[in-house]
């Protein structure tokens, strides 16, 4: 009976999930999304906007700070790794995927999805992560973010890009692999 029960609540768990994040971009959709992500987050800052169909594995790794938005249909994830850290005023445009871990694939002799999670560890603020995006970024449409990356203050990642690095301040980044194609100053 036990075990029927914990399989109920799961299912309920899980239609609700679909409903808040599938609610459409109204006042009380974003306000439904907003209050629940809050309370899942590691840490969350004021005024965040989890857009419509868009999802964060693993919250409890994941901070975002103040003045956040993440666009519709994108994922972040912070599964088997150090964390993610977003700062101020990032915007995450729609359909962007930030995946901070990823399978080992060295060992020909195993199956890929039976080798280790690897995730880079990176020092910021005296703490480790996996990825991190600093303050006052802009990440553009299907822009991937790869494990190990790191967006310095001001930089604006162009639509489309495939980031892994480490990035300067004030960099327009762009391509596949992304590349610095100019600063901002």
């Amino acid at each position: 009976m036990i075990k029927y029960l914990r399989v109920l609540i799961n299912e309920i768990s899980s239609i609700k999930y679909k409903f808040i994040t599938n609610y459409p971009d109204t006042y009380l959709g974003l306000k439904l999304r907003k209050n629940y992500w809050r309370k899942k987050l590691k840490k969350s800052g004021e005024n965040i906007q989890i857009r419509h169909g868009s999802g964060i594995g693993h919250p409890n790794l994941v901070e975002v700070g103040n003045n956040f938005i993440l666009g519709n249909n994108s994922l972040v994830t912070a599964n088997s790794s150090n964390g993610i850290f977003i700062g101020n005023d990032v915007g995450i445009a729609r359909n962007v995927l930030i995946h901070s871990a990823n399978h080992s694939f060295g060992n020909i002799n195993i199956p890929i999805m039976k080798q280790e999670i690897l995730s880079p560890k990176l020092s910021y603020n005296n703490r480790y992560y996996s990825i991190i995006i600093e303050d006052n970024v802009w990440i553009g449409s299907q822009s991937v973010i790869l494990p190990g990356t790191f967006i310095k203050s001001g930089c604006v990642v162009s639509a489309g890009s495939i980031v892994s690095g480490e990035f300067p301040e004030y960099s327009i980044i762009m391509g596949n692999p992304a590349r610095v194609i100019k600063s901002r100053k």
